[in-house]
């Protein structure tokens, strides 16, 4: 769950990989693991006060400059989501310097289809279902349409996935900027949905500032300015979003955890994702919807009103679903 943190040089990138880390000092040249906040695991700590409680993590690196060379764009094929840092307080011209970074996406992404198609085409396989799809890719991407914006299937999807296409990738855009934007971030938002991504206004400076406030003032401060959370906060919720995944909850004395899983994954998923032997002597699982222990956080008590969920192990597991999974090995 690696996220590439990339932009033209001078645009605040290494700003906000520091604010992330909560440091000056922290070292770019290192993958960072960020906390992704959750008030649901928060309030399951402070119900069970258990020994550890241990959030659902994301991975960002920072792409160094240029980070759209050569070079440094195969470390971006690296990454599950690309988040570009956009400069909006100095030239504050965003909208060009999104248009000319994603043209050097899809240009690059055209390069490698169409060498890979002229190789099929070389070996007689210019007929075979990869082939027709890398044809599929080039006509969408003259267009100047980034291939996140392209509907493929199941099959399609895993065929590409060996490519790692750079314009295929989930997008988020961060427009740094000082106060006020130096251009409206409406001009680019419309522009950003269209090609498939998120847009983000965050003023790094600021967040790394507020990173030296001691973490219980954080909150009272940012809503004393009209703040209802961090810009940090919602770049990490939005770049774990970006990558469909949904959390689960297991409880309990030793440890309170929220568990990252796909949308759509089977409660003999989540066994396994918790341990291979819980998946292995998978009998049932029980599962209590988050709103519902949020309303009476007492297990004993939904199970006297019976409203435990059984389930088995083709139930689909909802986002803050606190699951306990039942096994014998």
């Amino acid at each position: 769950m690696k996220i590439a943190l990339a932009g033209k040089p001078g645009c605040g990138r290494s700003t906000l990989f520091r604010a992330l880390a909560g440091s000056v000092d922290a070292d770019t040249g290192k993958p960072l693991t960020v906390k992704v906040p959750d008030h649901r695991l928060d309030f399951l700590e402070s119900i069970h006060n258990p020994e550890r409680n241990t959030h659902a993590t994301v991975v960002f690196f920072d792409v160094p400059s240029p980070s759209f060379s050569t070079k440094n764009l195969a470390l971006i094929r690296n990454a599950a989501v690309l988040t570009v840092v956009l400069d909006n307080y100095a030239l504050g011209d965003t909208v060009n310097d999104f248009n000319e970074i994603e043209s050097e996406l899809i240009l690059n992404d055209m390069a490698l289809c169409e060498k890979r198609l002229a190789r099929l085409t070389k070996e007689s396989k210019s007929k075979s279902r990869e082939a027709i799809l890398l044809d599929k890719l080039l006509k969408h991407m003259e267009n100047g349409s980034p291939l996140r914006i392209l509907d493929l299937d199941d099959g399609e999807t895993a065929l590409l996935a060996p490519y790692a296409l750079l314009c295929q990738k989930p997008l988020m855009v961060v427009s740094n900027r000082m106060g006020d934007p130096v251009t409206p971030d409406e001009e680019l938002s419309g522009i950003v949905l269209d090609h498939g991504g998120t847009l983000l206004g965050i003023d790094t400076g600021f967040e790394l500032e507020l990173t030296e406030i001691e973490e219980s003032e954080q909150k009272p401060f940012l809503e004393s300015m009209g703040y209802s959370s961090s810009g940090l906060s919602r770049l990490i919720k939005t770049s774990y979003s970006a990558l469909d995944l949904i959390v689960f909850f297991t409880m309990g004395k030793d440890e309170t955890r929220a568990w990252p899983i796909h949308r759509g994954a089977t409660a003999l998923k989540a066994a396994g994702t918790i341990h291979s032997d819980l998946a292995r002597g998978f009998i049932r699982a029980v599962v209590i919807p988050w709103e519902l222990y949020h309303e009476f956080p007492d297990k004993t008590l939904l199970k006297e009103k019976g409203e435990l969920g059984i389930e088995g192990k083709d139930y689909i597991v909802k986002d803050g679903d606190i699951i306990e999974i039942r096994f014998n090995v």
